[in-house]
């Protein structure tokens, strides 16, 4: 009876033995069939194939680059459209890995079960030159559009609408850092494709065009505020824009305040308002674009009350006037 036991242990140690010998060499090293340098791969580990495959697929598309986002729970999935695969990805961590593109050419290349585990491992693989040329041609379309949009603002007359073609090719120029990170990551010699149209020409463009446009100030409303006339002044020289005196800007920026005491509540003295601009082209008197903002302050009196909601109009025209405008260029 003893040595019946003793030949059970030692076939039990031989079958383990054969069974983790038998396991493919992509579990614990480079595969041999998908050499680094021409393969990107990527491993996952889970109580099923199609769990296992997942998690793979989230592995490689990892390399890429990504937004992360914070989630909650842990799991990976893949979403098919054509060729392409989308996945999104949840940590352990709940941190959510969520990629900005679709990489088409995502294979399962070999699935195996642990037999002591009973754990799915499998193994993605993306050929780098497949994957290098998907890219490379977004990145061709992309510089199509920067082009297009520069030609856009070379030949325009139009001050604004110069400003807005020379936003649209800097929108579209900062889209591209996405592809370009993902193909040096692909690409061994990690150089991936130059822009023809570098962001910082397209950026010091943008900004000499904005300072052409010559725009002055105009208070239609000020709540009873006159602080408001210098408050508009501030924020328009903060934009970048030239500010003029009226008879030789191209545009007037026309603001109104409206402000409301709503009184005392909860011991605090709240002050209300709507803040207001519109930017009118001062020959032909077109409206080229209005904005609206609510504002709202309190203080333990009134006075200071209506000094803050100046402070919050002032601080919001010297932080978004600017963004405002060009979108008004592009619009």
């Amino acid at each position: 009876m003893p040595i019946l036991k003793l030949l059970m242990v030692v076939f039990a140690l031989v079958a383990n033995t054969l069974a983790v010998a038998a396991s493919p060499d992509w579990i614990s090293a480079a595969p041999k069939k998908y050499p680094n340098s021409a393969y990107l791969i990527g491993r996952g580990i889970g109580s099923t194939a199609t769990e296992a495959q997942d998690r793979a697929r989230g592995d490689l598309v990892a390399i890429f680059e990504v937004r992360v986002e914070v989630a909650t729970g842990s799991n990976t999935t893949v979403t098919r459209t054509g060729k392409g695969e989308q996945v999104s990805k949840v940590s352990t961590q709940t941190v959510s890995t969520k990629t900005d593109k679709v990489i088409g050419g995502i294979n399962i290349a070999d699935v195996w079960r642990d037999p002591e585990t009973s754990d799915f491992h499998a193994l993605a693989v993306l050929s780098r030159a497949q994957a290098a040329a998907s890219l490379k041609e977004e990145i061709g379309k992309i510089d199509t559009a920067v082009q297009l949009e520069m030609d856009k603002a070379k030949t325009a007359t139009d001050p604004l609408l110069k400003i807005g073609a020379l936003a649209r090719a800097m929108e579209t120029a900062t889209k591209r850092d996405g592809f370009q990170a993902s193909l040096k990551a692909i690409d061994p010699s990690g150089r991936g494709v130059e822009a023809a149209i570098p962001q910082t020409v397209i950026r010091s463009q943008l900004d000499d065009a904005i300072k052409e446009v010559k725009v002055s100030s105009a208070v239609e409303e000020d709540g009873g505020v006159a602080e408001f006339a210098s408050i508009l002044k501030g924020g328009l020289a903060a934009s970048g824009f030239l500010a003029q005196g009226a008879a030789k800007a191209d545009f007037v920026l026309v603001g109104k305040l409206n402000l409301d005491d709503l009184g005392r509540r909860d011991n605090w003295n709240w002050m209300r308002g709507t803040l207001e601009i519109a930017l009118i082209e001062k020959e032909s008197g077109r409206v080229r674009g209005s904005k609206t903002w609510p504002i709202k302050a309190a203080a333990q009196n009134a006075t200071t009350a209506r000094k803050r909601v100046l402070i919050e109009a002032e601080k919001l025209l010297k932080r978004e006037l600017k963004t405002i405008i060009i979108e008004f260029a592009t619009s």
